[in-house]
């Protein structure tokens, strides 16, 4: 029933970040987290610009820019179905999101600071401070 619940709030995020680009930073920032949690590639793609730039906080790129880079993370994993985000925490400051995450994989749970900057309705950066 939790999974159900969750793809029908995924399914409705998306559908808003689809329709509305009015959305706030939070807003398209929990449509990523949604979309992440039902393992959808294409809608956990659609909240990120093309240019794209992940980071090691504070400045240190993890791989090259863009849309595809991520695409090759993340479809595997997505594919194996063992990935989940849960948010404990989240603050916004203008344009910035920061969330206080625990990111689950394989039975091993790795909590992060995540700090995703959104312009024009999409992520183009996001900077993770690891345990």
């Amino acid at each position: 029933m939790k999974t159900l619940l969750a793809l029908i709030l995924a399914a409705l995020s998306l559908h808003a970040v689809a329709d509305d680009s009015d959305l706030t930073p939070l807003q398209i920032v929990n449509a990523r987290m949604a979309a992440y949690n039902a393992h959808d590639i294409d809608a956990f793609l659609a909240v990120y610009s093309e240019d794209i730039q992940i980071y090691t906080y504070p400045n240190i790129a993890l791989g090259t820019k863009g849309k595809a880079h991520l695409r090759g993370i993340f479809e595997p994993l997505f594919d194996e179905g063992q990935v989940n985000v849960e948010i404990h925490q989240q603050i916004t400051q203008g344009n910035y999101v920061i969330n206080h995450e625990t990111v689950s994989f394989a039975g091993k749970d790795t909590k992060y600071v995540s700090i995703y900057e959104v312009k024009d309705g999409l992520i183009v950066s996001v900077q993770f401070v690891r345990e």
